[in-house]
């Protein structure tokens, strides 16, 4: 009979646009009815007034408000409650939810609920991909009502937006088919834009099962973050070799917290605790304690640390803390071949810096202003410090040319025994990336004018290049190769190797860091994944922060 279209909310309705009579169009109706209004679209239609079902066969389309299933057939009832939805030419059975967009074998869904179950699915939620033997999806204002979704768990979220449960899941970031990697897991629960619970997953790399997570796994969509899967492998001159692991917790929108664990050759067990509670858009309190040893108190201690923070983003607006500490323990790299290892109390610190100003669409010059005031213990002497000053930075340039960049910091302090400093780091160099080999110079210097009373706040003058040239050696495997020159000792007083492994949604990265006036030597081997690079799954590294942090991201 052609192209048949049924709207309304009633059987009666519906008997009318089957026999050819087309009703108002939903656009010409108040928002709130079209809300509400069904259209069902097809190639055919056949009406049976018996069973009380309207069959649509060939393109057919479900719309109601921001819904739209689309099928080879799609079975309505008369009254428009229950959609049963399947592929018959095996183009597979679709759902649209505003931005939202599913796909299966087949469906079955309740208009009246706003909730459905589709079988042998799969999906994205921002940059997750999920698939599996099925999955149950409502909006959050459904699945609160069913349960599904407690009111604390949502918070934040649109009462339209779409809830996603499923058993036997597999899910990962990787777009390749098939992908790199992915986690299995028998129950996966996603609010899109918000996070993605697994519920102990088990890691693959491949076909090779790598590891099995023991607790539920979080990843922050709003951040595009996630917790470290498997056992951090270490080691330094202090702990020698060990594993720490890091579990994450949350309660609610608000309240979240970390436990971590290590266990190392020296010094055997360590730990740490960690509390956040956001009470506003930019604000979160703290309570941070930890069982840690530090080499100059030669023991391990309990260190508390807690305070208040900005938890915005610090690039857009102003960022500021106050925090108090005891018996801190210090690692600080002060000079070339220096590192302090103390323990400090701060009493308090406080900080506050402004959003970077400039020209933030290219990045060219970018600058913010800072300031401070802490009140500092060590070895049981107490100083105060205020410090203010400038940052800047900028480059200029793109991938395929020449691209210098600089960045420069300068700090005025003045401590409660008269005494006064001014430290001004600045850094000049240029990338280039020419035929899959990538090069980078720069230029480091430090000038320090006047002292300080401290230990811990002692830095040296220092001037020194760096020269680091990463090539191809094959279609994934790459060598990276970094010389540090020391010209005030004119010394190299660092090499550092990398070999990565890279299949675009992961990268193994083998490297080693030869400190030639210190003791510093580092090995290490990192497991990245590209949607989470700040979060390794697999990381044997000296500590955060360290060598690999200053390479840069690959070109």
């Amino acid at each position: 009979m052609g192209k048949a279209v049924m709207r309304g909310l009633t059987a009666a309705l519906a008997f009318l646009v089957l026999s050819g009579i087309q009703g108002p169009a939903a656009e010409a109706m108040p928002a709130d009815e079209a809300k509400e209004q069904v259209v069902l679209e097809a190639d055919s239609v056949v009406y049976d007034q018996r069973e009380g079902t309207a069959h649509a066969v060939g393109n057919a389309h479900v719309r109601r408000g921001i819904l739209v299933l689309t099928a080879d057939s799609i079975l309505l009832d008369e009254d428009m409650t229950r959609i049963r939805a399947e592929s018959v030419q095996e183009r597979g059975v679709r759902v649209r939810y505003g931005d939202r967009v599913l796909e299966g074998n087949d469906l079955e869904y309740r208009l009246d609920e706003e909730a459905g179950i589709l079988r042998k699915a799969r999906g994205e939620a921002d940059a997750v991909r999920f698939d599996g033997d099925s999955i149950e999806f409502a909006s959050v204002a459904a699945a609160r009502s069913k349960g599904w979704l407690k009111a604390k768990q949502s918070k934040g979220a649109a009462s339209d937006d779409l809830f996603i449960q499923g058993s036997e899941m597999s899910l990962t970031t990787c777009r390749e088919e098939p992908p790199a990697y992915r986690l299995k897991t028998r129950r996966l629960l996603i609010l899109p834009g918000k996070r993605v619970i697994a519920v102990k997953p088990r890691i693959y790399i491949e076909e090779h099962l790598l590891a099995s997570y023991p607790f539920d796994y979080r990843i922050d969509l709003a951040k595009s973050s996630a917790k470290p899967l498997v056992p951090i492998l270490f080691h330094d001159s202090d702990r020698g070799t060990g594993a720490s692991f890091r579990y994450g917790f949350e309660w609610g929108e608000r309240l979240a917290g970390d436990l971590d664990l290590a266990l190392s050759a020296n010094q055997g067990i360590e730990g740490a605790t960690s509390l956040t509670y956001r009470f506003s858009e930019n604000g979160e309190a703290f309570l941070e304690t930890s069982y840690l040893y530090n080499a100059d108190e030669g023991e391990k201690r309990w260190r508390p640390l807690w305070g208040v923070r900005s938890s915005g983003n610090g690039e857009d607006f102003f960022s500021w803390s106050a925090l108090w500490s005891q018996r801190e323990s210090l690692n600080i790299t002060q000079g070339v071949g220096k590192t302090y290892k103390g323990v400090l109390w701060r009493d308090p610190e406080l900080s506050l810096a402004s959003p970077w100003w400039g020209n933030g669409t290219e990045g060219n010059f970018r600058f913010r202003l800072f300031g401070n005031w802490g009140r500092y213990e060590e070895t049981g002497l107490i100083y105060e410090r205020t410090g203010f000053g400038v940052e800047l930075k900028g480059h200029s340039g793109d991938r395929n040319s020449v691209e210098p960049f600089w960045n420069a910091k300068a700090t005025r302090y003045h401590y409660d025994t008269g005494d006064d400093r001014t430290v001004i780091d600045g850094s000049l160099g240029f990338r280039w990336e020419r035929w899959n080999w990538f090069f980078e110079t720069r230029y480091d210097r430090r000038w320090i004018d006047g002292r300080t009373p401290m230990h811990w706040d002692e830095l040296e003058e220092i001037e020194q290049i760096f020269q680091t040239v990463d090539w191809p050696l094959s279609q994934r495997w790459r060598m990276a190769v970094r010389a540090g020159y020391d010209l005030q000792g004119d010394r190299v007083h660092e090499m550092a190797y990398r070999l990565a492994y890279d299949r675009k949604c992961y990268r193994f990265e083998l490297f080693f860091v030869d400190d030639r006036v210190g003791d510093d030597d580092q090995i290490g081997l990192r497991l990245q994944v590209a949607a989470f690079s700040d979060t390794p799954l697999l990381s044997l590294d000296p500590g955060t922060g360290g060598f690999f942090s200053s390479w840069g991201e690959n070109p």
